[in-house]
């Protein structure tokens, strides 16, 4: 079976995808901080919980789709995804993540994460 082409329309389905579950899952946290069933003081948690869970489904996503070096991959997927988070940030709000470390751990955490697991060999019962 031929995987060449499986790749190809990884990459533009995952710059699509950065931004959309960045927002939907920011949405999710503003509507439980304003319900306060998460105090507003936990924002930077939840904040660092969003980056960390979109980089691992991004990561996931992309070790399962690309053929050859999956885990390398994966990881250039997570590096792209926090550039892109913090330029976005700094382009259209004009300031910087308080703390950029912080969010860089998390996204780099769920991006290994999600690279380990989508690049495990997988075995054929059949």
């Amino acid at each position: 079976m031929n995987r060449k082409g499986k790749g190809k329309g990884t990459v533009l389905s995952l710059l699509i995808a950065m931004p959309v579950l960045t927002v939907l899952l920011a949405l999710l946290g503003a509507k439980l901080i304003l319900s306060e069933v998460i105090p507003e003081g936990a924002m930077q948690w939840c904040v660092c919980g969003i980056t960390g869970l979109v980089a691992f489904i991004l990561c996931l996503y992309c070790s399962l789709r690309i053929p050859q070096k999956k885990f390398l991959w994966g990881l250039v997927t997570a590096g792209a995804y926090c550039c892109l988070l913090l330029l976005s940030n700094l382009l259209f709000f004009g300031i910087g993540y308080g703390s950029i470390p912080s969010v860089a751990l998390s996204i780099f955490a769920g991006g290994i994460l999600g690279s380990l697991l989508g690049a495990g060999k997988r075995r054929k019962f059949a």
